[in-house]
């Protein structure tokens, strides 16, 4: 049986062989901000969607640009930390540089990004038993908010029959929770919803994609709270602004 696709010479063994090649590749991280009030986290999931063959070259450019500059992997909340490890203590210029770079590949590689913000606190209080049953915790509607995000902005770029090929990082204690609501959704095959071609589980530090949906994640969750984030700026410029979008 033929391979998925080909990897290139210089693509990071990693590269799950279950991604298709063809379609669009959506990559989900989450970003929690527990300074809200105690109890009351703001909860964030972000998307990265792009063609997958196209996402799989971004894989390649960041890790590249990761090993130049002499880091192990991109995380948004350790950036600017001067004692982070896997920044070997490179200097604010490198890592200025680094980042400029990285957003640099993603922005010539992505098609959009969505993101949708839950409060933990309102949505329990807000909701009833029943309606927690059906779309399960903060993070499991959260989830789905972005997943029809994602649908509707496939549907303004006329993609939404192409296959999409979900992947979401696992460091979530609900990460699991998302993958059975895929799993009902593939079973159901609605012709109205995403046409889910492959999906799973992975781990930011061996996923270029997934650091770049922590970025985005990031950047939307320390705007929301503070009003105004460096990240969120760079990610999100006037240029291309209208292919992100958020839910709150």
């Amino acid at each position: 049986m033929p391979a998925l696709f080909t990897i290139e010479a210089d693509a990071p063994p990693h590269w799950p062989s279950w991604w298709s090649e063809h379609g669009s590749l959506t990559v989900i991280d989450v970003a929690i901000d527990e300074s809200m009030s105690a109890g009351s986290p703001l909860l964030v999931i972000s998307a990265i969607v792009g063609k997958t063959a196209l996402m799989r070259k971004l894989t390649v450019e960041w890790k590249r640009e990761l090993a130049t500059s002499g880091v192990d992997y991109f995380h948004a909340t350790e950036h600017w930390n001067g004692r982070s490890k896997p920044y070997h203590g490179i200097g604010h210029d490198e890592r200025e540089e680094l980042l400029a770079r990285l957003i640099r590949h993603l922005h010539s590689r992505f098609l959009f990004g969505v993101s949708a913000i839950v409060d933990e606190a309102e949505y329990k209080t807000a909701t009833s038993e029943r309606l927690r049953s059906q779309y399960g915790s903060p993070y499991g509607f959260g989830f789905q908010l972005v997943m029809a995000l994602v649908l509707l902005e496939l549907v303004r770029l006329k993609r939404q029959h192409q296959p999409v090929n979900i992947l979401i990082e696992d460091g979530h204690v609900n990460a699991g929770q998302a993958i059975e609501f895929i799993k009902h959704k593939k079973k159901l095959n609605s012709p109205k919803g995403l046409k889910i071609g492959t999906y799973g589980l992975g781990g930011k530090i061996d996923n270029p994609v997934l650091q770049a949906a922590d970025l985005l994640a990031f950047g939307t969750c320390e705007y929301t709270t503070k009003g105004h984030s460096e990240f969120a700026a760079r990610i999100v410029p006037e240029i291309y602004a209208n292919r992100f979008r958020v839910l709150p």
